[in-house]
């Protein structure tokens, strides 16, 4: 979207200060909410889903240091579409860590996965800058679990819901190397909503659009 109201710019400020925190200090208001999509989803299918999408686009690499993991947690919907759209969310939220890591807010990773000028390419560059401004990045293994999708009518967008586990994932001092643990809460689990829309090149890609989330989502504890 290219206009976007100032109630939904503040809130998209909100949800990169929480994430910020979540992950290596606390907030003072721990139940605010990110703007954005919908909730509706169909749940995804037991099978395992790999890490690449083998539909032979040339995605931009990503490799993490050794003590830092982004663990997609979820199953492969049966259906292509919602597949898709599933496996580019978590790319998406795995190119926003990526940024966090090259200390990079204009990486061209996550610029792959987003539609420009979306909520979702403001989310992703205030995330980012938000940990280079403040010297940190991050360690240990951060999961994505619980991954659900619907398609619209159109099928030109999905929902994606899913589950961010901070629990083992820190804020770090890239100067210092310090790490700042937390104690593991409610706090440490969000809920996510992506709105992914099918790119018209290349064909196969779903790039994010809008972002909702809900930091402390008992829904997302445990599983």
């Amino acid at each position: 979207m290219n206009r976007r109201t100032l109630p939904a710019l503040t809130a998209l400020a909100t949800a990169t200060a929480l994430l910020l925190t979540g992950c290596g200090g606390e907030s003072s208001d721990p139940d605010d909410k990110i703007a954005g999509a919908g909730e509706n989803s169909a749940e995804a299918s037991a099978s395992p889903g790999g890490k690449g999408a083998g539909d032979g686009i040339d995605r931009p690499e990503m490799e993490f240091p050794g003590d830092m993991e982004v663990v997609l947690d979820w199953g492969q919907p049966s259906e292509a579409d919602q597949a898709a759209a599933l496996h580019d969310a978590g790319e998406y939220m795995t190119a926003v860590n990526y940024g966090v890591e090259k200390q990079d807010p204009e990486n061209a990773a996550y610029k792959f996965y987003v539609v420009p000028l979306s909520s979702a390419h403001t989310f992703a560059k205030d995330m980012i800058k938000k940990h280079v401004d403040a010297g940190l990045t991050g360690t240990g293994a951060l999961r994505f679990s619980n991954g659900k999708v619907k398609l619209s009518e159109s099928g030109n967008t999905a929902s994606v819901t899913f589950c961010r586990d901070e629990s083992k994932y820190f804020n770090k001092e890239v100067k210092s190397g310090k790490v700042h643990k937390t104690k593991v809460d409610e706090k440490s689990y969000y809920a996510f909503t992506l709105i992914m829309e099918r790119a018209k090149v290349p064909k196969g890609l779903w790039r994010a659009k809008d972002i909702a989330g809900e930091r402390g989502a008992s829904e997302c504890v445990g599983v």
